[in-house]
């Protein structure tokens, strides 16, 4: 990795579709949680059809909806469930307009302990037009807000009690920290972050990388080299960080069949397990680079000396809490992990995607450098799909059609390809 700083990636906006989709997924990774259990398909689509999505104050599916989603996403995958509904009325009460359901629920979320009845009382006495009261109850039923849903079942982001994984890749940890500061060799000094991902049942590192800053570029890039070495997770965990939280990190992860999971605001324990790993990287590894000749000057030097002390130290060193050492115990089912099946694919999923439109000089900005894209994009708005780190290389797409690479402009070249134009043509 190249020690300047690596530019700062884009917001992008995340468009309805998508969130859709995402808000689909994750109802389906938890469906997919509960058959790994052993549950029956309907009990699964049931205990789904009963809890809001995404959260406490999110929306609720009816079982049949989920049951699709869920045949359409094996079928598929994530791009099988990005699509419209097939029915634009599905889950909706044709006594009750949206507007007036959306309203009850929130209002008896609020009251969850008070009876229907009572609640139903008082908004007539409001002066609100509402239907019969057994209408009522059966379009709250069908969402999902009965009494036994609401007695059973917020919605918790993130565990509560001590855990571990059953398997080697059911759950990976996340984190970023402070890194050394580094002298390099122009005399300038370079902060560093450190980016640690970690299998939750084995205690590996399943990569670890020092960046220039600690953003969703250097993130994405640490989850992309683990995917790479060790398979894919089913579930990942995080906090509440802007690296991890964003839309373009939620999209890379559906389109893995990741589970992003987040940690509770003001509940950083609840990972602590990663948290003390970093903690056993800085008062051993990093400490020992202050010593004689152990001093490194660059990214590189840094990164090549951490892959070093986790080879050759941590992963074959007998771990307190699980007795065994990280790579035995990890190795103990590879044979059981899930792997990507065209690994030379994986770039394309990790790309952000900015738009522009194009300059009639046939070029666009990114990051303050410009590129050319075919001339026959002028004034047209165009989708840009880069590796976020190097930009390189950088997809130019028009109305989902890849029309080429975007390449850097050579202001020098094209003066003098410019210069050598015949008298006549400046005429023109």
């Amino acid at each position: 990795m190249a020690g300047k700083n690596p530019p700062v990636m884009k917001k992008t906006t995340p468009q309805p579709k998508e969130s859709l989709a995402l808000l689909r997924h994750e109802a389906i990774c938890y469906i997919k949680t509960l058959r790994k259990g052993g549950l029956p398909l309907a009990e699964c689509v049931r205990a789904a059809s009963l809890r809001p999505w995404p959260g406490e104050d999110g929306r609720y599916f009816a079982a049949r909806t989920l049951e699709t989603w869920w045949y359409e996403y094996s079928k598929s995958g994530f791009a099988g469930i990005s699509g419209t509904a097939k029915r634009c009325d599905a889950g909706k009460s044709r006594a009750l307009d949206p507007q007036s359901g959306q309203w009850m629920l929130d209002a008896l979320a609020q009251n969850p302990r008070v009876p229907l009845s009572v609640l139903y009382r008082i908004w007539r006495q409001q002066g609100r037009m509402l239907p019969s009261e057994s209408t009522v109850r059966r379009f709250l039923a069908a969402q999902g807000f009965d009494a036994r849903s609401l007695n059973a079942g917020s919605l918790e982001s993130g565990p509560t009690k001590a855990f571990e994984a059953p398997m080697p890749n059911d759950l990976w940890m996340v984190d970023f920290a402070n890194g050394p500061t580094l002298r390099v060799l122009d005399g300038k000094s370079l902060a560093t972050h450190l980016c640690v991902l970690m299998d939750d049942h084995s205690r590996l590192i399943v990569f670890a990388g020092y960046y220039a800053s600690a953003d969703t570029a250097a993130f994405l890039d640490c989850l992309k080299q683990a995917v790479l070495r060790r398979g894919l997770p089913v579930k990942l965990y995080t906090d509440q960080g802007k690296p991890f939280v964003n839309h373009h990190a939620k999209i890379v992860c559906a389109n893995l069949g990741i589970r992003l999971l987040h940690a509770k605001p003001y509940h950083a324990w609840s990972k602590g397990k990663v948290e003390r790993l970093i903690q056993t990287i800085q008062h051993d590894f990093e400490l020992t680079l202050r010593m004689e000749g152990n001093a490194v000057h660059s990214l590189e030097q840094l990164n090549a000396a951490l892959s070093h002390w986790i080879a050759s130290l941590y992963h074959l060193r007998v771990h307190s809490s699980t007795g065994q050492c990280p790579q035995e115990r990890f190795s103990r089912h590879a044979h059981a992990l899930r792997n990507l099946e065209e690994p030379e694919k994986i770039a394309p999923l990790f790309y952000t995607r900015t738009e522009r439109v194009v300059r009639k000089d046939g070029t666009v900005t990114l990051d303050k450098i410009l590129f050319e894209v075919p001339l026959s994009l002028r004034a047209l708005q165009v989708e840009l799909r880069y590796e976020p780190i190097l930009l390189d290389p950088v997809e130019v797409w028009h109305k989902g059609i890849l029309q080429g690479l975007a390449r850097r402009c050579d202001l020098h070249l094209n003066s003098a390809f410019h210069n050598r134009l015949p008298s006549s043509n400046y005429a023109r």
